[in-house]
């Protein structure tokens, strides 16, 4: 990207979960927006390789599937009215307090804490924490909200 014309593009982010190792781009929306990025992500487009349609749907159903398991040990856990992600793999902080859910509450965190690794490294203890901390911090792959990784 540099080297084509976008002299301020940031490193890529590397996360390490367990097994999964992943790469993130993330750039300010002002530089993505400009043309010279645009002509640059074009001529870059060969170079990081994208997945197939294929791995793409079973990343997506492994990551539905950890995170049904976080809900279900959530569940056994004693949070019994805790919900299963939706088909898109989100837990989030308006299906918690639909559910009655008080994210603040002890033994929600003690639960999540618990079950993070029935979540296959989709949620961290981190994310737990930022979740159910006072000023709460929701995201998913983040927080209470599951996605993403990290």
């Amino acid at each position: 990207m540099r080297q084509h014309g976008v002299p301020n593009f940031p490193d890529p982010v590397v996360s390490t979960q367990g097994n999964a190792h992943t790469i993130r781009m993330v750039a300010p929306k002002s530089i993505v927006g400009s043309p010279q990025a645009a002509a640059a992500n074009k001529a870059c487009a060969g170079i990081l390789p994208m997945p197939s349609p294929a791995q793409i749907a079973q990343q997506q159903h492994a990551r539905e599937q950890h995170l049904l398991a976080f809900a279900e040990c959530m569940r056994q856990h004693g949070i019994t009215d805790f919900p299963d992600p939706t088909s898109q793999g989100e837990i989030t902080r308006e299906m918690l307090a639909s559910a009655g859910i008080d994210l603040q509450a002890p033994a929600l965190r003690a639960a999540g804490l618990s079950c993070v690794p029935a979540s296959g490294g989709e949620l961290t203890r981190a994310a737990v924490i930022a979740a159910t901390s006072a000023n709460g911090g929701a995201g998913g792959g983040s927080g209470a909200s599951a996605g993403g990784s990290g």
